[in-house]
């Protein structure tokens, strides 16, 4: 009994260090793999609001397990660490701009311009193609769809405009982001190294 409360003791008594830094390093990588994960096949057709969502559930996670070093002296090591929690939360925060920098571009620039002429071509080629009149005949023919055959055809062009349109803005949009990720890196590890000085300082004098 008295070793049984003697190893009981022992175990209740010893206290493991708290793995703060490896929780923190844990969800920088966590959370950099799904930024990129993200980013490369996000870009792939029309950037939507998921996408956003999906980045702002990054930075919960990002802020919710990161914490800067406390009264840490500026090092090279601890500049590195500042620099990677920047570029990882730049990249989650870039999901989020993504659908507001698609609406920009398919509103107000010349590329959203040509992508919308290049997604009205494309559904005029539908309904003008003898293939896809002869294709939607069958399918009528077949009962696969109601209605009429000019109904498909007009329901299969307005489905080819949105996907060459999505396609199109979503293409020339990842070809931006590029430019608010840097912004955003710049800016978000400036504020965390005066945070740390600041830190640091405060340490110092104490």
């Amino acid at each position: 009994m008295r070793a049984r409360r003697q190893a009981a003791g022992s175990t209740g008594g010893a206290q493991s260090p708290a793995p703060s830094r490896d929780v923190d390093r844990a969800a920088l990588l966590g959370t950099a793999l799904a930024a990129v994960v993200a980013l490369t096949f996000g870009g792939q057709g029309e950037w939507d609001w998921l996408a956003a969502v999906t980045g702002g559930a990054l930075l919960t996670v990002l802020a919710a397990f990161f914490r800067l070093p406390g009264g840490a002296a500026p090092t090279p090591r601890v500049r590195a660490e500042l620099a990677a929690v920047s570029a990882v939360a730049a990249l989650a925060a870039t999901l989020v701009l993504a659908p507001v920098v698609q609406i920009v571009v398919a509103g107000s620039t010349d590329a959203g311009r040509t992508c919308r002429a290049s997604a009205a071509v494309a559904a005029g080629t539908v309904e003008s193609d003898e293939a896809r009149r002869s294709g939607a005949d069958l399918a009528v023919s077949r009962g696969d769809v109601g209605g009429t055959a000019a109904q498909a055809l007009s329901r299969a062009a307005q489905d080819e405009e949105r996907t060459v349109l999505g396609n199109c803005l979503g293409a020339i949009t990842s070809r931006w982001l590029w430019a608010p990720a840097v912004g955003l890196a710049a800016g978000g590890y400036a504020v965390a190294w005066w945070l740390v000085r600041r830190r640091h300082a405060r340490t110092s004098r104490e």
